[in-house]
């Protein structure tokens, strides 16, 4: 992992279309030789990753710390050898990326550019000795996960659902499937599609199944006994414009599981929206994923309007997503009171707090 600590998340916007072009300007006359063997196809898909590569080193302004932009690297690297790009590509777009930057950027964040890219590059370099981070390598999965996934990408669904059949005639619970099957195969089809060993379409076609055997099991969760009910209220949501909800409403059932009373809103929910349901249902917590590094300046503005507001000043706030696999204290940075790392220790986490929250209370704190 990559910690950098910075104390609060600060918000950056960057021209990623400016940068882009730039960067593809000057990429064309540095390495003309290698620019003209190109396609037209390629030169955009080129741009594409310039403009992917800048999001990732805004983030990583934003936050103070470059892993968004080493894991971007990483990633590139992957997806580029795949597509059978020349081999080193991905060093000699970062140093023209730093060129770039040194010229356009404002003067107090040339500092960081440079280092940023400084230390993207010694982790290229470092990649076949030192494992590429969170999303790196073939995912380790049980023989049950593996052939689950087999299955899919043959496009089998009637084997696929068998198999959850079988595991649960076996004695699996629900919570054992999400956990050893559905988290491990998500991840290895996000490598797949990273990687470009899948489509696109392969790559929703798991999510769309995953879901629809998430909505199946869920008449064979085992409530609490009414005494061991938590009596607790969550929220459960995306931020934003965020439309990976798989993750969120893996925690929306774990919490189930465990007795709590759940408000599941998904994804793609405006900030407003999702105060209004905090104080409608009195919630004492509030679980909230984000997939992508971007829409990290949408949390922190929903946080932001959470503590500002006393019907739900005193909420408390669980963050996670792939982001805080990258950065573990970011949670921190974006104002929450915890972050996790996998769905199934939200529950957990959440009893943490509300034990604290009691705990106060009881002292007069």
């Amino acid at each position: 992992m990559y910690k950098e600590e910075a104390p609060v998340y600060q918000p950056v916007s960057l021209d990623r279309d400016y940068l882009a072009g730039k960067a593809v300007d000057r990429y064309s006359t540095v390495h003309a030789r290698t620019w003209q063997n190109f396609s037209p196809h390629r030169w955009a898909d080129i741009r594409e990753e310039f403009r992917d590569a800048v999001g990732s080193f805004q983030e990583s302004l934003a936050t103070g710390n470059p892993a968004f932009l080493i894991d971007y690297s990483y990633r590139a690297m992957a997806r580029q050898a795949a597509r059978h790009f020349p081999e080193g590509f991905t060093a000699s777009c970062l140093k023209v990326l730093a060129g770039v930057l040194a010229e356009e950027l404002p003067s107090d964040y040339r500092e960081n550019s440079a280092r940023f890219i400084r230390k993207a590059l010694a982790a290229l370099k470092a990649a076949p000795e030192e494992p590429a981070g969170p999303g790196s390598g073939e995912t380790p999965m049980s023989p049950a996960a593996r052939a689950f996934l087999d299955a899919l990408r043959a496009g089998d669904q009637h084997r696929a659902d068998n198999i959850i059949e079988n595991e649960l005639e076996s004695g699996t619970t629900v919570y054992g499937i999400y956990s050893t099957i559905f988290q491990p195969v998500l991840v290895e089809t996000g490598r797949l599609w990273q990687e470009n060993e899948i489509g696109i379409d392969r790559e929703h076609y798991v999510s769309a199944a995953i879901l629809r055997l998430m909505g199946r099991l869920d008449n064979r969760f085992v409530p609490p006994v009414q005494e061991k009910r938590q009596k607790k209220s969550v929220v459960t949501a995306c931020v934003g414009e965020e439309l990976h909800e798989i993750g969120i409403r893996m925690v929306a059932d774990y919490f189930r599981m465990d007795g709590w009373d759940v408000h599941y809103i998904g994804a793609n929910t405006p900030a407003s929206s999702v105060i209004d349901a905090v104080k409608e249902q009195k919630a004492g917590i509030l679980a909230l994923s984000v997939t992508l590094p971007s829409r990290l300046s949408e949390l922190r503005y929903l946080i932001r309007s959470l503590r500002a507001d006393p019907a739900t000043a005193k909420t408390k706030i669980i963050v996670g997503g792939y982001p805080f696999l990258l950065i573990p204290d970011l949670w921190k940075q974006v104002g929450a009171d915890a972050g996790v790392q996998h769905a199934e220790e939200a529950v957990a986490t959440a009893r943490r707090l509300v034990a604290g929250t009691r705990s106060a209370r009881a002292s007069g704190a």
